[in-house]
């Protein structure tokens, strides 16, 4: 008996995914729950497993190929020699129907030989490279089929991509290269965003005290503690104490009157940059936990994001998000809310300014806060409130949760 192993639905957004990775061969033996395929989708990297015993007999995608959900990716048989039409013996090459089919066949070519090309099994060609290689020539204008590849098989690798990229570099207009799916995605969320009408707030705090802390509950604490933690901590709060700030709008359905959606409690979603583009990983019931449990949370969700190994629903149903770039030296910016969201809260660097302190002048560190909000539910004077709470909480008013 042969099994289709497809594509299968992994989030109400989620349409296709693009092949990334193989993790077994044709005639490889497996058991139920193996993985299978890597498949990169509009918000991780996940693996497609097998769903029961079998054998590899063959494959309907190659590394590469973006599919749609429900897409043949694998078959799987009951024994070695067993074929199915449209099969492959290797990712993305045409089956042969004899026995021979059972074993993987390792092909020679020759070390420099052209980007390798083959066909799938509609007929098109493609291009063998890896996926951090795809990654890199999208980024730096390359034509993968202008590459010659080098790695096994001809497969492009990213030495590849970044020498024909320095070969290249005469003033020549970029090559236009498909996104990732995770790129697509940010794209289209965006895009989306830019249809909420939405405002920004700012404000400094004196960071003295809450830099302080950080150093106060790192020393005395299991686990050390970053300012993100601690804003994490207090911008839940803030939004308990003005839950409007948890709101978020909904349009009618079928002529009828846009909603208020309310939510219980308070998941604060945490903007991570990863290789692949922004995640905004979840950190669910923040405004309850203990902030060691927090830490320890934030710190796997933001592995998990960068590794690419992060559940779809860690990634969704944030009330705020907290986005930094003081890590990167930034003083102040606007971020631009997630559509589903009311607010999300920028934030840069501490920064040492001279400031009037008690008639006469102090250096201090302050650090920029601007809230961003959406019109539609929330209007100046509700986030102004909000805001200057929030920057009351940061300056000596917060008691963490221990």
């Amino acid at each position: 008996m042969v099994t289709d192993v497809v594509l299968p639905q992994m989030g109400l957004e989620v349409s296709e995914g693009t092949v990334v990775a193989f993790h077994v061969e044709v005639g490889a033996r497996v058991a139920e729950g193996d993985p299978l395929v890597e498949v990169e989708t509009d918000k991780a990297l996940t693996d497609v497993v097998a769903p029961r015993d079998g054998i590899v007999i063959g494959f309907d995608a190659g590394v590469g190929d973006t599919v749609a959900v429900g897409a043949t990716l694998v078959r799987l048989g009951d024994q070695a020699g067993e074929t199915a039409s449209g099969a492959t013996t290797a990712a993305g090459e045409p089956a042969q129907t004899t026995a021979a089919t059972s074993a993987p066949v390792a092909v020679a070519e020759p070390a420099a030989a052209p980007a390798a090309v083959a066909a799938n099994s509609t007929g098109a060609h493609r291009i063998r490279a890896a996926p951090v290689a795809r990654r890199a020539a999208g980024r730096l204008g390359v034509a993968l089929e202008s590459v010659t590849g080098t790695g096994p098989r001809g497969r492009i690798t990213l030495s590849d991509v970044e020498r024909a990229a320095g070969e290249g570099s005469n003033g020549a207009p970029p090559a236009a290269q498909p996104m990732s799916a995770t790129r697509r995605a940010i794209a289209r969320r965006m895009t989306e965003s830019q249809q909420i009408p939405q405002f920004a707030l700012s404000r400094e705090i004196d960071a003295t005290w809450l830099l302080a802390e950080k150093r106060r509950l790192s020393d005395a604490g299991p686990v050390k503690i970053s300012v993100n933690d601690l804003l994490v901590q207090a911008l839940a709060e803030a939004v308990t104490r003005h839950p409007d700030l948890g709101t978020s709008f909904a349009p009618g359905s079928d002529g009828g009157h846009p909603q208020v959606l309310r939510r219980d409690g308070v998941d604060v979603g945490l903007a991570v940059a990863t290789d692949r583009g922004l995640l905004v990983p979840v950190i669910r019931r923040a405004h309850e936990r203990p902030l060691a449990e927090l830490v320890l949370e934030r710190s796997r969700l933001v592995e998990a994001a960068r590794s690419g190994r992060i559940d779809l629903a860690e990634m969704s149903g944030a009330t705020v998000s907290l986005s930094s770039l003081a890590a990167f030296g930034v003083d102040s910016f606007n971020a631009m809310l997630n559509p589903g969201e009311s607010a999300i809260l920028a934030v840069g660097r501490a920064v040492d300014r001279v400031v009037p302190r008690e008639r006469g002048l102090a250096v201090l560190p302050m650090i920029a806060l601007t809230l961003t909000v959406d019109h539609r539910v929330v209007d100046g004077a509700t986030g102004g409130r909000a805001l200057a709470e929030l920057a009351e909480l940061l300056e000596g008013g917060m008691t963490w949760r221990p």
